[in-house]
């Protein structure tokens, strides 16, 4: 081979190997932006499944507390039932007594 041939080969060769250092450097840089924006959706989707378990946890609260106060409205309504009974059984006695007491 001739010099002349040698030395072109040799600089195809070296601007091959630019290209492929430079196309490298792009990958790369186009790689760590991807890393830097997968870490970011990490974060994002770890907070968003943390938000969700509060508001489910909040969820299972209200319920909790939803079962309490229809289990003391229960509780109330039939007091209410047995004191409004106990009225009127009480008015009746009354008028019964009433009745008895002052005949017409």
């Amino acid at each position: 081979m001739s010099t002349q041939v040698q030395g072109t080969l040799l600089d195809v060769l070296k601007k091959k190997m630019r290209q492929t250092k430079e196309e490298m450097e792009k990958y790369k840089d186009e790689c760590e932006e991807y890393q830097k924006r997968l870490q970011v959706e990490v974060i994002r989707r770890e907070e968003a499944e943390s938000e969700v378990a509060a508001l489910n946890r909040r969820i299972q609260l209200l319920e909790e507390d939803l079962e309490r106060s229809e289990e003391r409205l229960a509780t109330a309504t039939a007091k209410l039932a047995e004191a409004s009974q106990a009225a009127d059984e009480s008015e009746r006695i009354n008028e019964f007594h009433i009745f008895i007491v002052s005949p017409q």
